[in-house]
């Protein structure tokens, strides 16, 4: 059944359709999903109907959901989109099963350890064939280039991880997700948005440009976000921090960086920015003063805060959250 978390994160809701008679599951799951995820309609063929679960976590920059079920299929028909209008992404990362995705003519096969990143704005199916989990990270379209690097236009884009660094980039990414929702802590509730969309910037990049480069680099600019997504709160990180954790040089992360027109200070300034921006305007459960959002984001200067969000999303933080609240 549908319940608020008992631990201190009002961000966490669960359902299961265990309890639920079979006759009413699908219209239970179908209930809760249009409330915590998306408008849905839900078929499942077994003879004891959906058998499912699924946690759904709230935070700044980033909603989550850890879903597992038996075989079934979710469709988002043109109806339902105007119903439960929604203008999100989102990243279907599979961990168990095999799955099919359509949507705009375009038919893609899952199978465990695959990615589809998708727009919710137009129609889908996604059929799950067999026993499933799968995590399902939500971003708004408007921040999808921020976080992730791509356009609408690049959707639907299906990751599938060829090669030793695909398969590590999976990897981490289940890491990092399975990893939290085992075991939430404030701490790590402020970092996993900066962690998990530094893992799918360079999932995607790697996807659309290819390597660019020896494998080797593409893991070199992974541990370079990840530690500057762990340590984005800390306001003495620098540049040469982030490459003595990573083992190579400065020089050699501003290199790979210049590939996206950006160096990695810059890099590091952005993605404070980002998750700061993200707060503002979408406080969640506990809204924090301007002053303490700065901080936690690494940001020791009020001054050089305003400066930094006026300069990268057109007005100053306060004007930012005024807007927000209509």
């Amino acid at each position: 059944m549908r319940a608020r978390s008992p631990c201190s994160f009002p961000g966490i809701t669960h359902a299961c359709t265990t309890p639920v008679a079979p006759g009413d599951r699908l219209a239970y799951w179908d209930s809760y999903n249009a409330d915590a995820l998306v408008g849905l309609r839900t078929s499942a063929q077994s003879p004891d109907g959906l058998l499912a679960r699924q946690t759904n976590v709230a935070l700044p920059a980033m909603n989550l959901a850890d879903i597992a079920g038996n075989a079934h299929a979710v469709e988002r028909s043109a109806r339902l989109a105007g119903m439960y209008p929604k203008d999100a992404v989102f990243a279907c990362h599979l961990v168990q099963g095999t799955a099919v995705f359509i949507q705009g003519g375009k038919q893609f096969a899952l199978a465990a350890g695959d990615t589809i990143v998708y727009d919710t704005r137009r129609p889908y199916t996604l059929a799950f064939l067999s026993d499933m989990r799968q995590f399902l990270v939500d971003i708004p379209v408007a921040e999808l280039d921020a976080y992730w690097g791509l356009r609408v236009d690049d959707l639907p884009l299906a990751i599938a991880p060829h090669g030793g660094v695909g398969a590590a980039l999976g990897a981490e990414l289940r890491r990092t997700l399975h990893g939290y929702l085992r075991a939430p802590t404030p701490e790590d509730s402020i970092a996993l948005p900066a962690c998990t969309h530094a893992v799918l910037r360079t999932m995607a990049q790697s996807r659309l440009r290819g390597l660019d480069g020896p494998p080797q680099s593409l893991l070199h600019i992974l541990a370079a976000r990840m530690h500057v997504a762990r340590h984005l709160h800390d306001p003495d990180l620098s540049p040469h921090d982030v490459a003595r954790a990573t083992g190579v040089s400065v020089r050699h992360l501003n290199r790979l960086f210049a590939r996206e027109n950006t160096s990695l200070a810059e890099h590091i300034w952005a993605q404070r920015a980002a998750m700061a921006y993200r707060e503002l305007v979408h406080p969640g459960a506990r809204p924090a003063s301007i002053g303490e959002i700065a901080l936690r984001w690494g940001f020791s200067s009020p001054a050089h805060f305003s400066r930094t969000i006026a300069a990268g999303y057109g007005a100053p933080p306060s004007a930012l959250r005024r807007k927000a609240q209509g």
